[in-house]
């Protein structure tokens, strides 16, 4: 992992309202839906609420007056330097090297000088580097030895001085380290130290960056995503909300701390519940597989790429994983083949979803505790506390129940904009506060919100919109697909046709034959407009470390015409044009 860090500035105010008090004053709201009051803190009342239709949560409770620091590790009411006695504090664990650091000792690790983070994937090549740096306006750079090729080469590129480099772990010959670096720190003495960053006079924790988080970049370059102080409070006290009160729970941290999830899920949360938290350095499937067990974890925070690999990899029966109680996915959609095997391989488990993204720092939705069952598994749960949304039509228009339209969220975990872009905020987030998410979806009458597609990735067959993660779904149905991905190509009589990218089981070759039995599979299953009319092999899809798939990459490739992999067309495509 690479963390970018930009300089800022200003003086802190004290945290004055006590998690857990809750607020039911109800605000005006427009939608067509009802809604019915919730606390922010549904177990506050020793039960759910009786009526499943949306949660008027347009309130909230979220302090505006601190930042996250002293949220974390200061504020009497939330550290949990403050609830629990030293013995009773949780910690990070490295699960290679047992490697153990409390909250306490966390804190004296984090920094206290006034900085916003940027995290960037140790998997970026020199120019993306180099992109993410430029964009985020990053002084300092703090990487891995694995990594530091490409970020002493990003950094010259940027004007980031070797001296500001300095290395999370390990050591490289001409590098400060991290331990070095606390060790500076301690030399001069107690009161040699810098104050902790304190909110400028007259502002609130809404108005300050504290993170910055790069989108995904599935449909173009990555942007900047400003995520203020208040929209991580805000976010982890969202997902308390609607936790069951368990106790001490471990947690296994197998997705980047640079990706959204990693930052509210395993960097945040663990510290404000006061959860083990079982960080794997790096993700691999036995390592995986062997802290499950040897911690006992009963519920797994994956993405889709991780929970196929869990149910299609043979390693994984070798090991006893009746300890999981409940699986919870996000970041990507989840096929519903894919989900019918994880219930076969854990009948013993739940199942969740959450649905958001980098812009609303994580959830808009997710899974409340009635709802962890399978059979909700095509959906991604109902909303989170404090949280408005609407399915609009092209015009703006609110729809009604299970009408799709683009799903638009606000609430108080949703991103101040995009650094240094304007133009790109004002188009996905209005002047009413409303995030525009761009995803396609649509209201149960029980709340439920389920996913149809992107609006940009959506398939226009003669004017009919086609989903590809529909057609995805199925394909990954086929005993031989191990995955795939499907876009919209140009053609000159129906504006455009399904394509997929198909990637063969291990044992099975590539073949006209194999692409024919594919086509043939998707047009006994679907109306004509949808038949997939060109499949094209190739070794993997490109996705982000989320598991999204990269389909600006697909489209790129699409039109350079380079690297084809062996491709299949439909025979008669010409001829049929007049059925569709």
């Amino acid at each position: 992992m690479h963390l970018g860090i930009r300089k800022s500035r200003g003086p802190r105010r004290n945290c004055r309202k006590a998690i857990g008090q809750t607020s039911l004053e109800r605000r005006p709201t427009h939608s067509k839906l009802r809604r019915v009051p919730t606390p922010l803190n549904i177990w506050s009342t020793g039960s759910e609420p009786s009526d499943i239709a949306i949660p008027d949560t347009s309130f909230n409770n979220s302090p505006t007056d601190t930042t996250v620091w002293h949220w974390l590790f200061e504020c009497p009411e939330t550290s949990p330097l403050h609830r629990f006695p030293p013995e009773k504090l949780a910690g990070y664990t490295n699960a290679v090297t047992k490697e153990r650091v409390n909250w306490a000792q966390v804190k004296e690790c984090a920094t206290y000088v006034s900085c916003m983070v940027a995290g960037a994937s140790p998997a970026y090549n020199v120019e993306e580097m180099t992109y993410a740096l430029k964009t985020a306006d990053a002084k300092f750079l703090m990487t891995s030895p694995g990594s530091i090729e490409v970020a002493a080469a990003a950094a010259q590129k940027v004007g980031i001085p070797r001296k500001h480099i300095f290395l999370l772990e390990g050591e490289v010959q001409g590098y400060i380290t991290f331990k070095q670096l606390q060790d500076i720190g301690r030399s001069y003495g107690e009161n040699g130290q810098a104050p902790p960053f304190q909110l400028p006079v007259g502002r609130t924790n809404k108005e300050l960056c504290g993170f910055l988080n790069f989108s995904s970049g599935t449909t173009g370059l990555p942007k900047a995503v400003m995520l203020s102080h208040h929209n991580v409070i805000a976010q982890c006290m969202q997902l308390k909300a609607i936790t069951p009160p368990v106790g001490r729970k471990t947690v296994m941290g197998a997705l980047p701390l640079f990706h959204i999830t990693g930052l509210v899920k395993f960097m945040n949360c663990p510290m404000f519940f006061n959860d083990e938290l079982i960080m794997l350095p790096q993700f691999n499937m036995e390592l995986m597989l062997q802290t499950i067990v040897e911690y006992q974890i009963s519920e797994l925070v994956l993405v889709p790429p991780l929970v196929i690999r869990l149910v299609n990899d043979p390693i994984a029966s070798k090991y006893d994983l009746s300890c999981v109680k409940r699986i919870s996915c996000g970041a990507a959609p989840l096929s519903e083949q894919i989900t019918q095997l994880l219930q076969q391989k854990f009948p013993q488990s739940g199942f969740k979803q959450g649905y958001g993204m980098t812009e609303s720092c994580s959830c808009i939705t997710s899974h409340s505790p009635k709802y962890y069952d399978y059979k909700y598994a095509n959906t991604v749960g109902d909303i989170v506390p404090s949280t408005t949304v609407k399915i609009i039509d092209d015009n703006g228009k609110e729809l009604g129940y299970n009408q799709p339209g683009e799903i638009i969220a606000k609430g108080p975990q949703i991103a101040m904009g995009y650094l240094g872009n304007p133009t790109a905020t004002a188009e996905a987030f209005d002047t009413d506060g409303f995030l525009h998410t761009g995803d396609i979806g649509y209201m149960t009458e029980e709340g439920l919100i389920r996913i149809v597609d992107r609006i940009k990735e959506m398939i226009k067959v003669k004017g009919i919109a086609v989903a590809p993660a529909e057609l995805e779904d199925l394909l990954l149905g086929h005993p031989d697909v191990a995955d795939c991905a499907v876009l919209g190509v140009k053609d000159d009589y129906a504006g455009e046709k399904p394509k997929a990218y198909v990637v063969l089981r291990d044992g099975l070759s590539v073949s006209e034959e194999m692409g024919k039995k594919l086509m043939k599979y998707v047009s006994e299953r679907k109306v004509r407009f949808k038949w997939v009319e060109e499949i094209e092999f190739t070794d993997a899809v490109p996705k982000s470390p989320s598991g999204k798939i990269l389909r600006r990459v697909l489209r790129e490739k699409e039109r350079s015409g380079k690297d084809r992999g062996f491709t299949v067309k439909r025979d008669g495509w010409d001829g049929q044009r007049a059925k569709l």
